[in-house]
């Protein structure tokens, strides 16, 4: 019996240690992607003591690969879509767009990212899981896009 309990509080344990945010950051939303080799995962961190960030994080194994640092002039985008309660996270750079979708907490639901280049769809990948994040965080760089705006402009977003 004891020597389950310490197995299990070592599993435990690397799964924290799994949270790929930056110490001192906190996860808004998480991608982990299906892959074959290092493992691929979306993240999006923030941080509300001084000084305060919001950072886009796209890392292959325990590499970054791509790092967007939003700020007052380039906000992340949230939405939250009325009819199907998914929260989309997105922004644009350069020509691409990039939105990570989180849909309602209930069993079998997953995130997805959307990659866009030219607004034309490049890939839609499942996650392996849903995000836990705090996709509902206040933060100063995240702007609120409403419902409304959205369906009014084709769904285009961000």
């Amino acid at each position: 019996m004891k020597y389950s309990f310490i197995v299990m509080l070592f599993f435990l344990n690397a799964a924290f240690a799994e949270i790929s945010c930056p110490s001192g950051e906190r996860l808004v939303a998480e991608c982990a992607l299906p892959s074959k080799k290092l493992e691929k995962k979306a993240l999006i961190c923030y941080k509300t003591t001084q000084p305060i960030s919001l950072t886009y994080y796209f890392k292959r194994g325990q590499n970054v690969e791509l790092e967007v640092k939003f700020n007052e002039l380039n906000k992340l985008k949230r939405w939250l879509d009325k009819g199907t309660y998914t929260r989309y996270l997105g922004f644009s750079r350069g020509s691409y767009a990039y939105v990570i979708g989180v849909p309602e907490e209930k069993p079998g639901a997953v995130a997805f990212i959307d990659i866009k280049k030219d607004k034309s769809l490049l890939s839609s990948t499942d996650c392996l899981a849903n995000s836990f994040g705090d996709k509902d965080v206040e933060h100063p760089y995240i702007e609120n896009i409403q419902d409304e705006i959205v369906r009014a402009n084709n769904f285009e977003f961000p």
